[in-house]
């Protein structure tokens, strides 16, 4: 432990926690007030942990609403554990925990008449090394500042060549960006796996999780797999491995996809139509599954249906499959009526579409994440699968 966030407004109990910091030679950044404490923490001080009142500063009804607020300016940006030290634990516990924006397992709750100061010192230090979330994110943190800096360096010692020019040559007429962004990404990634000490750190911190894969964790492993393979894109264009909804105006029917066209014909402004793969539901009753077939599908060793797990749909998490064999066509609304159309841009989620003749909108579920995209892709275009990929089959 080497600095501490204090965010205390009893003058007498910070002062008592500023010298017993400063006698363990614990740097200590001291807040309070509330305008202090956003200050701190959307500054760029480095601090191991947090200590918070609870009741900091109560000026309402709600006299915990600075330290939610504290809580939510902290989600994002720190990821630190926070000791809540207060004279009021019964409220903290008995708040909702929706109210409170920050994962709860980095939360500790201690009552000030119960712990005293050098007590909560050394129950900081204890959790920061034992928590092995807290030093994987140290790993990477370190890790990977310094291998950016490397590679900044690295790029920018080319003759007559800087990283600037680098990426603007990728970056082209400007619809490239997301692979001028890979070029970066990938150059870390490559470092970081030949450095001996990140990969000694690492597998030392992973070998002590004791992960259970028990029937009862079922719902965690679901989770999991969804943050591995999808992810949700902020981009207005619609692109290759992207899953919808395509619903029509009055929201009577609704289906899913798997937008299969390649994203070098998403990126020619002429191409106006999207191939869509359809997704269904694994339960669906028209595709009327047998225990057998689900098993063969979920094993990734199905002819025509290829799985979909754990998507969330509506704070759901629904499983589907792509049925290969099925596809669409949804044709740009704009252009439909000419035979070569002329475009100003490219296919874009705020556009209108039309589906077998019907007006239809397009909405972003999510997308897959590589190489699972290029793994079904394989699949859709060459019926077998990539080798050499992470198998998370284990997780479901």
């Amino acid at each position: 432990m080497k600095s501490i966030l204090l965010i205390e407004d009893d003058s007498d109990i910070a002062e008592k926690l500023l010298k017993e910091f400063e006698e363990n030679n614990v740097e200590t950044i001291y807040c309070p007030d509330k305008e202090s404490a956003i200050k701190a923490i959307q500054g760029n001080f480095l601090f191991d942990a947090v200590i918070l009142d609870w009741f900091f500063e109560g000026d309402s009804s709600d006299e915990s609403l600075v330290s939610k607020l504290i809580f939510k300016r902290l989600n994002g940006l720190h990821f630190r554990p926070v000791f809540v030290y207060t004279n009021n634990k019964s409220d903290f516990e008995e708040t909702p925990k929706e109210e409170i924006s920050y994962p709860e397992n980095l939360i500790t709750c201690y009552a000030k008449e119960e712990l005293g100061l050098s007590e909560l010192k050394e129950k900081i230090s204890v959790l920061l090394s034992d928590n092995i979330s807290l030093q994987l994110a140290d790993t990477y943190r370190q890790s990977l500042h310094k291998t950016l800096e490397k590679i900044l360096f690295e790029l920018n010692y080319l003759p007559d060549i800087d990283i600037s020019i680098i990426l603007n040559k990728i970056y082209g007429d400007g619809q490239n960006v997301d692979w001028s962004n890979d070029l970066i990404l990938n150059l870390l990634h490559r470092s970081l796996l030949t450095t001996e000490d990140f990969i000694s750190r690492l597998t030392v911190l992973l070998k002590k999780i004791n992960g259970g894969t028990g029937d009862d964790d079922s719902e965690k492993r679901r989770k999991i797999a969804n943050k591995i393979l999808y992810y949700k894109s902020s981009s207005e264009y619609i692109r290759n491995g992207d899953i919808i909804s395509v619903e029509n105006s009055d929201e009577s029917f609704s289906i899913y996809g798997i937008v299969v066209t390649p994203d070098c014909d998403l990126e020619q402004k002429n191409t106006r139509y999207i191939e869509i793969v359809e997704l269904r539901q694994i339960d669906d009753k028209q595709l009327g599954l047998n225990a057998d077939q689900n098993k063969r599908i979920k094993s990734f060793n199905h002819p025509s249906l290829y799985y979909f797990p754990s998507i969330y749909i509506k704070n759901e998490l629904i499983d589907f499959v792509a049925v290969l064999k099925s596809k669409f066509i949804l044709l740009d609304a704009a252009s439909s009526q000419s035979k070569y159309p002329e475009a100003s841009e490219r296919l874009l989620y705020s556009m209108n579409y039309i589906y077998n003749a019907v007006n239809v909108k397009i909405n972003l579920v999510c997308s897959k994440t590589n190489p699972y995209k290029s793994e079904f892709l394989q699949k859709l275009h060459a019926n077998n699968s990539r080798v050499g990929i992470p198998d998370i089959k284990d997780l479901f």
